[in-house]
């Protein structure tokens, strides 16, 4: 069990939260992200109500943690959050509406998984940033086109995700991605066709309740330049803002994210890689049971209701509260 998950008293509690946030990071909460915690758990409530009054939704997770994580990623508003834990279980169980290929068997000691891991094409760095954010490296030419399914690379990404997301400080600070091409060639290339990134783009930006605060491109190769188009197509103008090229300059690299969160071969000083491939991979293994938890639930789309444009949405519970 982690230190995170010991600070939690009745994991999969309803009205059982107890905030772990220190004073500076929850000033931070109240101040970007709208957090009141004399309102917090009435609008937990308030998500958990909709949750439960969705005919489509009913077999999903509605304990306090849980929703809290979709509140702060929409800044409290409802309908918001709402939109976003929709189809956080929609993209990830239904066919046609995103792609549950990537979502089933998130089991970490799966022998497909578990090589994946091994390999260690995603890691999130030690420590923080100076903005509090985690940084997350993948290495884009990180697996061997030849042997590995890309369906299986972008599932241990996802299972990053859940597991990052039950820290609080991440929910509140957010992310930011650091993608290295060092590795990477034209038969990676190839894996990355335009429906593929439109389905990676949209988990990214639309499913998770992470807070993306910024992309770090890092010594990419002449035959990216046509991908990146793809990628921009299908990225939301903030994010556009907020991407950096840095070709092969690691000097460039430095100014963005410290030395002491990067491997050594990126000239950093957290160690080397394979330290830290170990390190995240008993991290995954501890937290298992998040991972499996979450495939035990599903949409049932049809029972959803009729579209009528906001897919059952309501309004901001904000706007109530203060009507």
């Amino acid at each position: 069990m982690t230190d995170w998950h010991k600070k939690i008293k009745n994991y999969l509690g309803e009205g059982t939260y107890e905030c772990t946030l220190d004073d500076k990071v929850f000033k931070k909460a109240v101040k970007e992200l709208n957090e009141d915690p004399k309102q917090r758990a009435l609008q937990i409530e308030a998500l958990r109500q909709w949750v439960i009054q969705q005919p489509h939704l009913r077999n999903t997770r509605t304990d306090d943690i849980f929703l809290l994580r979709f509140l702060r990623h929409a800044k409290f508003s409802q309908l918001k959050a709402q939109k976003t834990l929709d189809n956080f279980w929609t993209v990830r169980t239904v066919e046609g509406k995103g792609a549950p290929e990537w979502f089933k068997n998130m089991d970490p000691k799966d022998p497909k998984n578990e090589e994946i891991l091994d390999i260690g094409m995603q890691v999130p760095l030690p420590g923080r940033d100076d903005n509090g954010r985690k940084v997350i490296l993948v290495r884009t030419g990180g697996y061997d086109p030849y042997k590995h399914d890309f369906g299986f690379t972008l599932k241990t990404g996802f299972m990053m995700n859940d597991i990052l997301l039950l820290d609080e400080e991440n929910q509140v600070h957010g992310f930011v991605i650091l993608l290295d091409f060092s590795e990477f060639g034209v038969a990676h290339a190839t894996n990355w066709n335009r429906e593929i990134i439109g389905k990676a783009m949209k988990c990214w930006q639309d499913v998770y309740p992470t807070r993306n605060k910024g992309v770090h491109y890092y010594n990419t190769p002449t035959l990216f330049n046509a991908l990146m188009e793809i990628f921009r197509f299908f990225m939301k103008d903030k994010m556009k803002n907020r991407t950096k090229f840095h070709w092969a300059s690691l000097e460039s690299l430095h100014k963005d994210i410290p030395k002491r969160m990067l491997p050594d071969y990126l000239g950093g000083e957290a160690g080397t890689l394979e330290d830290l491939k170990k390190s995240w991979k008993a991290e995954v293994m501890a937290n298992r049971e998040e991972l499996l938890l979450n495939g035990k639930y599903s949409v049932d789309e049809s029972k959803r209701p009729s579209d009528d444009g906001t897919l059952g949405l309501q309004g901001s519970f904000r706007k109530l509260a203060v009507d």
